[in-house]
């Protein structure tokens, strides 16, 4: 029974993700999960064959969806390391308490979850078990005070609670324990979801399926999105990562300089620097103006063999206020979001190439980042999905480019709310959209990180601890 259930888990925990992506599911699942390892709780005896067991069901259906690239399988395997740890140390705390036992247990997870983002640093929170709960910003706005890692305690002390009360001798201690907890949450997300936001502005993001696209009548990729962001009435232009490949320094720059100042547009360029190797933001105001250069700081690894940035947060004056940068990878880990998030930013771009497999894993991780800093994001996307999210983790407008028809011939195709396919650019759209941006006050994750979170855990597991050796 005990072997059925936490395989019951992990089939519930690789569903709530995608392709089927029924998000409600965690919850279901880590009920499963702890009923499963609550007869085995007192001497924690064959709990690691248990938590491998949830592992491998969650890992191999994750598998199926994300793809066999080394990098993913590599994170793949970290995951089943991670539970078959984390399961017998969790299942020892159980019986400390009705809710001591259940809260420790949470926290034992959520250490070892934090832990193997930073020690097996593939994808960052992209690995996080609770990334499909972006699709639910309303409910996890809480990020803004204790980032994934306090989502990664909720979804695990929840249903522990639940188990508690259904299997332990003292059912009102958990179950007031557990009302305590989804207000205290609820408050949290109140409180967050209804702060005002920012002015809005009207930014646009071009992306395209793979390659770089062809303009049919010779003008550069760049200069036809501008044209199109430009008649949209957009303020800001980002595009995909290394979408301009640049050999002429001097020559690239001039003609970016004219788009720019041409339609009076702040342009958000991903490049490939070849002059140096590595892959870059340019940031050129709309009056043709390089205000500033971000180099990629987090690479893929075994796919990305250039040269790194030393991750340091660029910021230019945007609309009067500023405008941040990160690319692709750097958006799965939190150091430059929360730079960007610390210095009050408002918006940040974020050009990203991804393939089919993962692209909606990455889009999701994006979103987080927007609910933990409280910052819009600009994401123009080759070979996955651009978007548009709103400080609160909305994703105001998306389009997918790998899934999308193209026009191929005809005038420019508008696909309301905002999304235009040109056949000027084939194989390419321009999304845009009157996005409210931050309000400039860095939230308190942004300031303190996942110090709260590892301290509170710390603590909770000492505390578990400590009883259970009086006790003895």
């Amino acid at each position: 029974m005990n072997l059925a259930a936490v395989l019951l888990a992990g089939l519930l925990l690789a569903v709530s993700d995608h392709p089927l992506h029924l998000w409600p599911l965690q919850f279901l699942a880590f009920v499963a999960f702890w009923w499963g390892l609550w007869r085995r709780r007192a001497a924690g005896r064959a709990t690691w064959r248990l938590g491998a067991a949830f592992a491998l069901a969650y890992a191999a259906l994750m598998l199926l969806a994300a793809g066999l690239a080394l990098p993913i399988l590599v994170a793949a395997a970290a995951t089943v390391v991670q539970w078959t740890l984390a399961a017998p140390l969790a299942a020892r705390c159980l019986d400390r308490g009705a809710v001591r036992g259940p809260l420790a247990a949470a926290a034992t997870l959520t250490l070892v979850e934090l832990a193997t983002w930073h020690l097996v640093p593939m994808f960052g929170t992209a690995q996080a078990f609770v990334r499909p709960l972006s699709a639910a910003p309303w409910l996890v706005a809480f990020a803004a005070y204790t980032g994934v890692g306090g989502v990664v305690f909720a979804v695990a002390a929840l249903p522990a609670l639940a188990v508690s009360a259904l299997r332990g001798p003292r059912r009102g201690a958990p179950l007031a324990a557990l009302l305590a907890l989804v207000v205290g949450l609820g408050a949290l997300d109140a409180v967050r979801w209804r702060r005002p936001l920012g002015p809005p502005q009207r930014v646009a993001a071009l992306g395209w399926d793979t390659g770089t696209p062809q303009s049919p009548d010779g003008a550069s990729f760049v200069e036809v999105g501008a044209a199109l962001a430009g008649e949209a009435g957009a303020a800001l232009l980002v595009t995909p990562e290394t979408g301009a490949w640049v050999g002429n320094r001097d020559r690239a720059l001039a003609h970016f300089a004219a788009v720019a100042q041409r339609h009076g547009l702040t342009l958000a360029l991903g490049v490939w620097h070849q002059p140096t190797n590595d892959n870059r933001i340019w940031f050129v105001d709309r009056g043709g103006e390089l205000r500033a250069e971000y180099s990629k700081a987090h690479l893929v690894p075994w796919l990305e063999h250039y040269t790194r940035g030393d991750g340091a947060p660029v910021q230019v004056p945007f609309a009067g206020l500023a405008l941040g940068g990160m690319i692709c990878q750097d958006d799965n880990f939190t150091d430059i979001a929360r730079g960007h998030g610390r210095a009050g930013v408002p918006i940040v771009a974020v050009p990203t190439n991804d393939w089919p497999a993962i692209r909606e894993f990455h889009l999701e991780n994006a979103v987080f980042r927007a609910i933990e800093n409280g910052y819009a994001v600009v994401r123009a996307a080759s070979g996955g999905i651009s978007a548009l999210v709103s400080p609160r983790g909305e994703v105001v407008r998306r389009f997918d480019h790998t899934a999308e028809p193209q026009p191929t011939d005809g005038a420019a195709q508008v696909d309301p709310p905002g999304i235009v396919r040109s056949p000027r650019l084939t194989g390419a759209a321009l999304l845009f959209a009157d996005l409210p941006l931050g309000d400039g006050a860095p939230t308190l994750y942004a300031r303190l990180g996942d110090t709260p979170v590892l301290l509170l855990g710390a603590a909770l597991v000492l505390l578990s601890l400590r009883r259970h050796r009086r006790r003895a």
